[in-house]
This record gives C-alpha cells, sequence and structure tokens, in this order.
C-alpha cells in the first residue's frame, strides 16, 4: 500500500474509534440511574413481629415503621395467611427495599405462630381520591428487578401479579416525587393496564403507617 494512503487509513481508523468511544460514553451518560433498591438473595435473616393478613400478608416490626409485605419466593404470593391474622409470628427471609418500600422473601416452612397479637392496628380512612399512575408488582419495583416498571418489565409484573404478588400502584406529584400505593380489591381485568398510565378512583386507607387504595 502506497506511503499515503497507509497514513491516510490509519488517521480514518483512529478517528472512527475515537468517534465511537465518544458516542458510546454520550449514550452512557444519557441513561437513567438504577433505582436504589436491594435485594439481599441468600441472606436470610430472621424477623419477629406482628402478622397481618389483610389485603396482603404483611408484617408489623416494631420499631421498623409501616409493615414489610410478605412474598413467597420467585413469582408467588405469601399464599392464604388469614389464619394467622393479628398473631405474633416469626420466619426467616430476604429483605427486598427501596426507599420506605419494604418487603421480605420468605423462606419456605420458617413461618411459626409464637402467640396472639398484643396490640391492634387501627385502620385510617382517608377520604376519596383520583388518582394517575403506573400498575407495578410490589416485589420487583421494590429491588428484585432495576428496572421494576414501565414497558420494558410489563409480561414480568402481569405474571408476578397473576402468581400471587401484591400489586401496587406507583403514582407521582407535580414536582418528580413518587409514592407506591397497595392496590387493593383487585381485578383480573386490570392485567391489560399494568405498566400504562391509568387512572383510578377509589378511597385511600391508612394501615399501620402503609396506604393502601381501595379501587372503585
Amino acid at each position: 500500500m502506497p506511503g499515503g494512503l497507509k497514513k491516510t487509513i490509519r488517521w480514518v481508523v483512529v478517528a472512527l474509534g475515537g468517534l465511537a468511544v465518544t458516542a458510546a460514553a454520550i449514550f452512557i451518560a444519557g441513561q437513567n440511574p438504577f433505582a436504589p433498591s436491594t435485594f439481599e438473595f441468600q441472606q436470610y435473616r430472621e424477623f419477629r413481629g406482628t402478622l397481618l393478613a389483610e389485603p396482603y400478608p404483611a408484617l408489623a416490626i416494631p420499631g421498623q415503621g409501616p409493615p414489610w409485605l410478605l412474598a413467597g419466593p420467585g413469582k408467588h404470593g405469601a399464599g392464604d395467611l388469614r389464619v394467622l391474622d393479628g398473631h405474633e409470628v416469626q420466619l426467616k427471609g430476604e429483605r427486598i427495599f427501596r426507599g420506605d418500600d419494604h418487603m421480605i422473601e420468605l423462606l419456605p416452612r420458617s413461618l411459626a405462630s409464637t402467640g396472639p397479637a398484643r396490640a391492634a392496628f387501627v385502620n385510617t380512612d382517608l377520604g376519596s381520591v383520583q388518582l394517575t399512575g403506573e400498575i407495578v408488582d410490589s416485589k420487583c419495583y421494590f429491588g428484585v428487578m432495576n428496572p421494576g416498571n414501565g414497558k420494558v418489565h410489563r409480561d414480568c409484573a402481569a405474571r408476578c401479579i397473576r402468581g400471587g404478588i401484591p400489586p401496587a400502584f406507583l403514582v407521582r406529584d407535580a414536582g418528580g416525587r413518587t409514592a407506591t400505593l397497595l392496590l387493593a380489591n383487585w381485578k383480573p381485568a386490570l392485567l391489560d393496564h399494568i405498566a400504562e398510565p391509568v387512572t383510578i378512583r377509589g378511597r385511600i386507607v391508612r394501615v399501620s403507617g402503609r396506604l393502601t387504595l381501595y379501587a372503585e
């Protein structure tokens, strides 16, 4: 190859390589950062508290804020735990958390009653609302998947909710701050509206610090 042509090609290759690296850096910088969520996979801890069965199984742990939702391994809920509603229990599981949203993935056969509840939990009706947001499955959104919402997660969310994972309603205010409400009295027809902007009318109830939306 003539020397002049070799030099030209060398500079073209170097320039294209630099352009590729610069474009990659720009694309990376433009991506939204992952949410600060955590799934303590196979890090089993022991928990004690009061089991709340409605509207979805949760564990109220003294000094730990709102009740921690309970879920089973994989795309399965914790099951029907109404027989233990209000009981003091102990269990083992893996923590899942994202901000103030908390969940425990139960270790199978680790849940046991240690006695009846010592205190009653008061439900506070906060009135009627109309909210626009996105339906998500709480387990993935709280930290098992990242991102755990949006259209890229739609099929996974539908399978999780079908399997018994508590559905949640993700809403944002005008300042961009988010809140996650449990979505009670779930209807299978809502599976068609996961990961889409939807408006729901209903009543908000605060159960031991956790907001729950009972849709009309």
